[in-house]
């Protein structure tokens, strides 16, 4: 069953109820099944074949992902944030001959990036669909494949993830199983749709039968307008959260008929949970963690847990298995490191026109996630930075994440960061970027790290820095690290 296969029995079931809510617009299920029908009308003459969508988050964009999964084509969301050289990559790579657009992201391109595409297709508000070209290619693709997302590319260049009917909706009712999602909720949606995790909070919300109200972080009056227009789970990555806590009277009351904060895209610290427990001591926090690999969410923290274990991932959703495996490939016994392994219903098909790197991802059937783990004694799961973070100085693997909680945890600073540095005996030492907090002092992080590190780790210098090292979406990665540390050193 596809995922548009679930607003059609709605529109029979529940005709008037509201899917979709945009600023003050709204649409019934009954007029939304009708809008999706007139969209993938023409899309029929198309077999089996790849569509790019480049459209603004909002309904029109629900509209035209849902459209292309019913006339039996492909999916493949252009994350719009990401520049124009990056989208161009990626279009490279997933061989994409089609391409649906808005009136607004055409404009924005212009016509010469279009030249590409046999068939370019612009929608407009009203659900008609003109074709600039049209031009059907035979296609041979994966008889299963029926969206394409692209990984953020934290660690090299994205990736496509191939995902399949069953992946989408099994992890669309398992999210709704953790978050109890009924007919009577509506979720907000403010993160970008066209990753894994805006992804999911349109499939989970659509597969329940409850309402999806579309806004974004642009503007601040707009997202307090939009909690307190009766939303009951909100969906957030931390950095969403950080930012909506600058403002802790506003916070407060229209987090007041809220049920559920849930989060993911990243951890969830400490000092977040503590300040929403502060403002909004009812609301529920649900901390999940997942991968673009695994269709979105791979395990998360029950709300009950939240204050104790939040430096943990928790448990798998229901119909994921996880475990931690050694370099043997093999179950690693409690607290010890390993790699973090999922199996289940929801990992995909595998890595668009790329076998080798599908092959070096899924062994044996589980999705080898490359975050370093444990298992805890309560049967939940820590995670302990990224494989490909590790840094080998000298004879020594260093996990930079390690570094940079001991330092925090022990030192008046509000964040630190590890970056990777050459070093003309070592190959590699380290820097450290430090968000100060009232009463830091670089005189004293340096006499901390000789009196507590080993010597190869003591770093070369120390920067302050005001802000998050942030990737395009939202994340700290790595690479957003370096690149932080090379945009101060030029400004030095």
């Amino acid at each position: 069953m596809r995922i548009d296969a679930y607003i059609t029995e709605y529109a029979r079931k529940t005709p008037q109820n509201i899917a979709l809510e945009e600023g003050k617009s709204s649409i019934s299920y009954s007029c939304l099944d009708n809008d999706i029908n007139a969209i993938a009308s023409p899309l029929m003459d198309f077999n089996h074949c790849r569509f790019a969508i480049l459209a603004e988050s909002g309904m029109l964009y629900v509209k035209v992902l849902m459209a292309v999964y019913r006339s039996a084509n492909i999916a493949i969301p252009l994350p719009i944030e990401f520049p124009k050289f990056s989208l161009e990559t990626i279009l490279d790579a997933a061989h994409v001959n089609n391409i649906i657009t808005t009136y607004t992201q055409y404009s924005r391109f212009g016509e010469d990036f279009f030249e590409r595409f046999g068939t370019v297709i612009v929608i407009s508000s009203n659900t008609f669909g003109e074709f600039l070209c049209k031009k059907i290619e035979t296609e041979t693709n994966n008889p299963q494949m029926q969206l394409v997302l692209y990984t953020s590319g934290t660690t090299g260049t994205p990736k496509g993830v191939m995902l399949s009917d069953r992946n989408l909706v099994a992890n669309a009712e398992s999210i709704v199983k953790v978050l109890r999602i009924t007919s009577r909720d509506k979720g907000a949606l403010v993160i970008s749709p066209h990753h894994a995790f805006g992804n999911s909070i349109i499939n989970s919300h659509l597969v329940s039968g409850s309402t999806v109200r579309i806004g974004n972080m642009n503007f601040i009056d707009s997202v307090f307008n939009l909690i307190r227009s009766d939303v009951s789970i909100f969906y957030g990555v931390p950095s969403t959260y950080r930012i909506l806590l600058r403002y802790p009277d506003r916070f407060k009351k229209a987090f007041a008929g809220v049920r559920t904060a849930a989060s993911a895209g990243g951890g969830m610290d400490r000092d977040i949970v503590k300040d929403i427990r502060g403002l909004a001591p009812d609301l529920e926090v649900l901390p999940m963690y997942g991968q673009t690999e695994a269709t979105a969410r791979l395990a998360y923290l029950p709300v009950e847990d939240v204050d104790e274990f939040v430096d943990t991932i928790g448990k798998a959703i229901p119909g994921v298995i996880l475990d931690v495996f050694d370099s043997e490939y093999r179950p690693a016994k409690l607290n010890i490191t390993g790699e973090l392994v999922a199996t289940g219903d929801n990992i995909m098909l595998g890595y668009l026109d790329d076998e080798l790197a599908t092959e070096q991802k899924i062994i044996n059937g589980w999705l080898h996630t490359g975050d370093l783990a444990q298992k805890l004694l309560n049967g939940y799961i820590k995670l302990l930075g990224r494989k490909d973070d590790l840094l080998k100085i000298g004879d020594h693997r260093v996990n930079p994440r390690e570094i940079e909680r001991n330092i925090e945890e022990n030192n008046e600073v509000s964040r630190v960061f590890v970056v990777p540095v050459h070093h003309e005996l070592m190959g590699t030492a380290i820097s450290l970027m430090v968000i100060p907090a009232e009463g830091t002092e670089i005189g004293k992080l340096y006499a901390f790290c000789r009196k507590s590190l080993p010597g190869y780790l003591c770093p070369r210098e120390i920067l302050f820095i005001d802000h998050l090292p942030l990737s395009e979406n939202g994340k700290i990665s790595n690479r957003s690290i370096i690149e932080e540390y090379k945009h101060v050193k030029t400004s030095v």
